[in-house]
């Protein structure tokens, strides 16, 4: 209540005209809160702009990671002497690689491989951690062609597609991996490949409605909700006589 106060107070003042400035290192209240964010380093003003882009400039200026990773030299790309991995890529839903992306919108996550051996199955895989550490979950490529069919040499890549509203806010970091079931074996697994961060406004049309404080959980959904009417209000005669 003290948070929706405050969140409250800062609208109010905005809309007289004044500016309400924020100093924060928490890119999910930034993004709900601001119209205009600026990131400054030792003093310096590095970007200036819509809050998407500039917490997106803030991740890659500290992060280990982006939301794109590539390696031109098959001998030092993750992998071993069957299946080796070229490129990782985090893209929105124009295909755009993106390291900031709107909870609404979907997010799409693809690996691009080389086959150096034929006659194996070869399974890719996404595992999403959050930042604190908690395995949100994994997805594996099920749904395709190759999933008890052994692969030719060549380069193949690998997608999936993340639906909007299903994510919580906040930053995801990857880890990309290649495995064969039977027998099982894991041929590569990096992790923090890629990161990127969702963002969640108060727009309310998103899974968070109207609401401005702390949403706990790993994911976001939002599903849709009945309502009906099961009794209404009536005016009671009773005792009365005609």
């Amino acid at each position: 209540s003290f948070q929706k106060k405050c969140l409250g107070k800062m609208e109010d003042v905005g809309q007289e005209g004044r500016t309400v400035l924020f100093v924060s290192h928490n890119m999910a209240a930034i993004t709900r809160l601001c119209e205009r964010v600026i990131l400054l380093d030792q003093g310096r003003v590095i970007a200036d702009g819509l809050p998407g882009v500039v917490v997106g400039e803030y991740l890659r200026s500290g992060a280990r990671t982006t939301a794109a990773r590539e390696w031109l030299d098959e001998r030092r790309a993750p992998g071993n002497e069957i299946v080796r991995l070229r490129a990782v890529r985090v893209q929105d839903e124009d295909g755009r690689v993106s390291d900031s992306l709107d909870i609404r919108r979907p997010v799409a996550i693809e690996m691009e491989f080389d086959v150096l051996v034929p006659g194996h199955v070869l399974i890719p895989n996404f595992h999403f951690m959050t930042e604190d550490g908690i395995w949100a979950f994994v997805l594996h490529d099920f749904g395709s062609e190759w999933r008890r069919q052994p692969r030719p040499v060549g380069r193949f890549r690998s997608r999936v597609c993340i639906p909007g509203n299903f994510l919580a806010e906040g930053a995801l970091s990857v880890v990309a991996a290649i495995s064969t079931y039977n027998p099982y074996t894991v041929h590569f697994s990096e992790s923090d490949i890629v990161t990127f961060r969702m963002t969640d406004t108060i727009e309310g049309d998103s899974a968070r409605g109207d609401y401005a404080g702390v949403l706990p959980g790993v994911v976001r959904p939002m599903f849709p909700w009945n309502n009906e009417i099961i009794s209404s209000a009536v005016v009671a005669n009773e005792g009365k006589s005609s």
